[in-house]
């Protein structure tokens, strides 16, 4: 038997107009409102808001079940007695000694705040899985647009994919008041998709509906999705002329498919599922050689050879800048565009242009977490401490479960000089991703500039034998070496012929970790290549760190500290 979403002439009739969840009882007693619409009228408020407010503010609606559907009806001396309760003053409850005042704007307003989980995928071929992935990274992206809407990203998302966690856990721990949840139907060239809204506390379905048509017109559907959400919490989407929650109207689904298999491949941090994401990404550009997106992801894809490691060559900046002049010849205003640009800039150790580029991209996309975390970084590399703080805020509430994000709070500490208080956040991070010799040099650092050396060197002693040979293990060799107070380990051979040609970060633990053994001369070396790298913080450099501090007086360091003083003065944040 063929179901409603297999049908071509329900589909030809549906035509992409949402299909109804409950239909709603004619009868009409005299002594009640017995319709969602007579509610919503003597409230003086749309059905949604009437709705929102029974399921998550007491609003008393009954309902009585019929043979093949329910009816909802409510008394107005009901709704007139709840009224009164809602309009007196609640009790102000008095504040815990030192507790912090909750953060201004949608990242401290919970009742603004949503998760979109991970939608389940129903065709029968499991190698169009990345449907439902790509269609919940859609529909968040949609979400994230709209500035009152606090909305957790695809990365911290994707980690529930298949774990089995009621509503209310699910929200306790990603911290958000309603998720949004469904599933993707895919048969042939037809697609049906599910959606449903659910209140976290009392594990309600707010809102539902469903949508059916085919595949081509899959962006339509998320378009019309992230809207109905949209509305349905009384929030204002963009209302210009042209203006859409999708960055725009992709054509392809092929090319699209391209796009979320190369973000998937890419996030593994591999060689070669990079290689993948970028020939990928060439076959959705072959197919739709006019889509900025594509040559958005491109280029930021490109940079992760960087960023892994694997190639500190000028090739990928050099393909990566010309994926960024296509992109603004394409669609200038993209903030994946500018997102990309600050990438660029970064590697480029231009910190400043980083930071303007950066900021554009958060304008146009307040809630994008890797534009908040370099931006956030930017600031705290240049000793702008107090412009990173509301950043790294915002990227906690949106993408919580994602290793890098746990550690940005550290190191806004450390960068202050309290490495006490890093502790925490960068042992999280060790422990969200054990496996990533940056997450255990991170915490080696850490624990021996706050003054716990034994531990940091029985951390960097225990490095994986996996990774000892490659850059992280042989820095975590050496401020083991540092931290030996026996002096019976050899230093550890560093070959740093292209380590210069990376970021400030490498060559900043380079310095840290001979001015820790006492290699004076190679540390101001090091120490200078980040600067170059951009690294500009005088404060941190002159007093906060540990081990560099100890070089202050020397006239090479000292010589170094005057040039960088300039710059940080110099900085516009």
């Amino acid at each position: 038997m063929r179901t409603v979403g297999q049908d071509p002439a329900w589909l030809a009739l549906a035509a992409f107009v949402p299909l109804p969840s409950a239909a709603m009882s004619n009868e009409k007693p005299t002594d009640r409102l017995d319709s969602w619409k007579a509610i919503a009228n003597y409230l003086g408020k749309s059905v949604r808001t009437a709705r929102r407010w029974e399921a998550e503010e007491g609003l008393p609606v009954h309902r009585q079940m019929h043979k093949a559907q329910g009816s909802a009806y409510a008394y107005r001396s009901e709704i007139d007695a709840w009224r009164q309760r809602m309009a007196a003053p609640a009790p102000t409850a008095a504040k815990p000694e030192g507790s912090l005042p909750a953060p201004a704007g949608p990242a401290g307003d919970p009742d603004r705040s949503v998760a979109v989980l991970p939608f389940s995928y129903l065709g029968r071929d499991e190698r169009n899985a990345y449907i439902a992935d790509g269609f919940t990274a859609e529909i968040i992206t949609g979400l994230s647009r709209i500035r009152s809407l606090r909305v957790i990203s695809w990365t911290s998302s994707m980690t529930l994919k298949g774990r089995a966690r009621s509503a209310r856990e699910v929200g306790s721990e990603l911290g958000v008041e309603r998720i949004v949840e469904g599933t993707v139907q895919h048969e042939g060239a037809q697609i049906r998709v599910s959606a449903r809204l659910v209140n976290v506390h009392s594990d309600d379905r707010v809102w539902s509906n469903a949508y059916a048509g085919e595949l081509d017109k899959l962006f339509a559907i998320q378009e019309r999705l992230a809207r109905e959400v949209a509305a349905f919490l009384d929030l204002s989407a963009p209302a210009a002329p042209g203006d859409r929650l999708t960055d725009q109207p992709m054509v392809d689904v092929t090319a699209w498919r391209c796009l979320v298999q190369a973000r998937q491949a890419a996030l593994r941090w591999q060689h070669d599922s990079i290689d993948r994401a970028v020939e990928l990404l060439h076959q959705g550009i072959s197919l739709a050689p006019d889509d900025a997106r594509l040559h958005a992801a491109l280029g930021r894809t490109w940079l992760h050879y960087r960023e892994i490691g694997a190639d500190l060559s000028e090739r990928p900046l050099i393909e990566a800048r010309t994926c960024a002049a296509r992109v603004f010849a394409l669609q200038p205003g993209l903030a994946a565009g500018h997102q990309l640009a600050g990438w660029i800039h970064y590697a480029e150790a231009d910190i400043q242009a980083a930071v303007r580029a950066l900021k554009t991209a958060v304008a146009a996309e307040p809630w994008e977490p890797d534009t908040l975390s370099l931006l956030a970084n930017c600031y705290l590399i240049s000793g702008r401490t107090a412009e990173a703080a509301p950043l790294i805020e915002q990227l906690v509430s949106v993408d919580p479960l994602t290793p890098l994000t746990h550690c940005m709070p550290g190191w806004a500490a450390a960068i202050e000089g309290d490495f006490a208080a890093a502790i925490g956040p960068y042992r999280e991070m060790f422990t969200m991703d054990p496996a990533n010799p940056l997450a255990r040099l991170f915490l080696v650092y850490i624990l021996a500039a706050a003054g716990r050396r034994e531990e940091a060197r029985r951390l960097g002693v225990e490095t994986p034998a996996a990774t000892r040979d490659a850059l992280p293990g042989r820095l975590l060799a050496l401020f083991a070496h540092g931290l030996d107070h026996t002096g019976a380990a050899p230093a550890p051979a560093i070959d740093s012929r292209l380590l210069a040609q990376g970021t400030e970060v490498l060559p900043r633990f380079l310095a840290q970790a001979y001015a820790l053994a006492g290699a004076a001369d190679e540390a101001v070396r090091w120490a200078s290549v980040a600067v170059d790298r951009g690294f500009i913080n005088y404060p941190f450099l002159a007093r906060h760190d540990p081990f560099l501090s100890t070089l202050v007086g020397t006239p090479a360091y000292d010589d170094l500290l005057e040039r960088v003083k300039a710059a940080w003065e110099g900085f516009e944040p």
